[in-house]
């Protein structure tokens, strides 16, 4: 490859002076080895919290996502990103290449742009035989780089679970889904920029220019399809400021700063050499190992997909036997968009059960999700997409890492741990919103060791001794998984 296509290039050394990265730079300053961390929950903020980002970069915006879908969500963040191009910002966006929707020639016209570098994660080369290429390579495209990180200036990031989707900020027709992220500000961030060179200027990073061929467009031709999407979105249906102009917004980003808990913090990550081989580099599984071992009194989980294998159940059980409450919140078959990684969660049940672990499923019809959908989504299913955890009311964590085997073994994974008693507060109050009756199932063992879900509908408890709210075929379809010799894939 030439190497004008695919230079090697990193993050600011020094954080720049003026705008929002100056502010964030003297707030620091004022504060030696901490940095900034502020919850984002719902999908209002997480969606201005990221145009916020976009619209006050100066610099640098770099963006790293494992889906960034051509839909509504992710083509307007596309503008506000392009625009900041537009005023001299160099932009890098590196996405995995596993659920690229976009054209090859489509994003080749972006990454046209001065300013702009696109690059695909770990591509398949037969572009128009995707499924025969995946088939052939298996081995090497069964990796992917599942991490979520938006980073303005090296001075401001979002990280966690969101992809950029419209199912992600609550927008879809069929399926939104709850998720959890955080802005973090401060010595850390750069810390994230240091995880995005790594994969930026891996060889598994491919500019998407040597990928297209001829296939290309002109941006304006990408921002004349932004502006016709904006202009069909009817006002009453969308809950999100349209217009980088208006009132909300600009009141948005005048608060940005004030939001933010001063404390330590670590990045959590799988190097890029840990996901070429399992036995190097640094890998979030091994980290999170040793804080789960130091609990003392708390464990909670709130995972989109828990499968734990034999060692995990273990840990569990010498946390319970220590006294330690441990309770976790993942999908129900129901609630799931993934059921192949619900069979592995079903398989090992009972096991986790009979482990002492208070354990809940997210119903289909979740209060704590659908209070926090657009008009479009009140019809829709809900789905847990959250990765976060905390740790006797001090330690919290929020970030891409699923509690299965492929997180743990194959993919790439971010995320932030915090050790702060006033965040984990606040991410233990979310935790507790998604566990309550109106918004999951408790399950549980009877005494002839019969799992059984539990709920309350209109008032009154109801016992399921099924997975509720599913179909006979389902149900076939998830233990026909569980039998097949897939789970260190899930």
């Amino acid at each position: 490859m030439a190497p004008d296509l695919k230079p090697e290039t990193s993050a600011l050394a020094t954080v720049p002076d003026r705008g929002f990265a100056g502010e964030i730079k003297r707030m620091a300053a004022a504060r030696p080895g901490l940095s900034g961390f502020a919850m984002i929950p719902g999908n209002r903020e997480a969606f201005t919290d990221r145009v916020a980002l976009a619209d006050a970069a100066r610099e640098t915006l770099d963006v790293q996502y494992y889906i960034w879908s051509p839909d509504t969500i992710g083509n307007l963040l596309a503008d506000h990103v392009i625009r900041a191009a537009e005023r001299g910002v160099r932009v890098r966006f590196l996405i995995d290449d596993l659920n690229v929707k976009t054209p090859d020639g489509a994003m080749a016209a972006i990454a046209a742009h001065p300013n702009i570098e696109v690059r695909l994660f770990n591509p398949e080369r037969f572009r128009t035989l995707r499924k025969v290429d995946l088939v052939i390579n298996f081995r090497r495209l069964n990796h992917r780089m599942h991490n979520k990180v938006m980073i303005m200036d090296n001075a401001c990031a979002v990280v966690g679970g969101r992809n950029i989707a419209n199912e992600y900020f609550g927008l879809h027709e069929r399926h939104n889904m709850r998720d959890l992220d955080i802005v973090a500000a401060g010595p850390v961030v750069k810390e994230v920029s240091a995880v995005f060179d790594e994969f930026w200027n891996s060889e598994a990073a491919v500019p998407v220019q040597a990928l297209a061929g001829k296939r290309r467009k002109t941006v304006e031709d990408f921002q004349s399809a932004v502006a016709r999407l904006r202009d069909s979105i009817e006002p009453g249906s969308y809950p999100y400021p349209l217009d980088p102009d208006v009132e909300d917004l600009l009141t948005h980003r005048a608060a940005f700063g004030k939001r933010f808990i001063w404390a330590k913090g670590e990045v959590l990550y799988d190097s890029y050499d840990s996901i070429l081989t399992r036995n190097e580099g640094v890998t979030v599984a091994k980290r999170l190992g040793q804080e789960f071992a130091k609990a003392s009194r708390s464990l909670e989980i709130e995972a989109a997909y828990f499968v734990i294998r034999k060692p995990g159940r273990e840990l569990g059980r010498q946390l319970l036997d220590r006294g330690v409450k441990v309770r976790v919140l993942t999908n129900s078959l129901a609630s799931t968009n993934q059921p192949t990684a619900q069979s592995g969660h079903a398989k090992h049940r009972r096991e986790v059960l009979e482990t002492g672990v208070e354990l809940y499923e997210l119903r289909p019809d979740s209060a704590a999700v659908f209070a926090d959908v657009s008009p479009r989504g009140r019809q829709a299913k809900t789905g847990l997409h959250t990765k976060a955890f905390v740790i006797d009311d001090r330690k919290a964590f929020v970030g891409s890492y699923n509690f299965d085997p492929r997180s743990a073994d194959i993919n790439s994974e971010i995320g932030l741990l915090v050790d702060s008693p006033a965040f984990a507060r606040q991410v233990s109050a979310f935790l507790d919103r998604g566990v309550v009756a109106d918004s999951a199932y408790r399950v549980t063992l009877e005494e002839g060791r019969r799992v059984q879900w539990e709920t309350v509908v209109e008032g009154r408890s109801v016992t399921w001794d099924k997975p509720p709210e599913t179909t006979f075929f389902e149900r076939f379809k998830m233990g026909v998984y569980s039998r097949l010799p897939i789970e260190s894939q899930l």
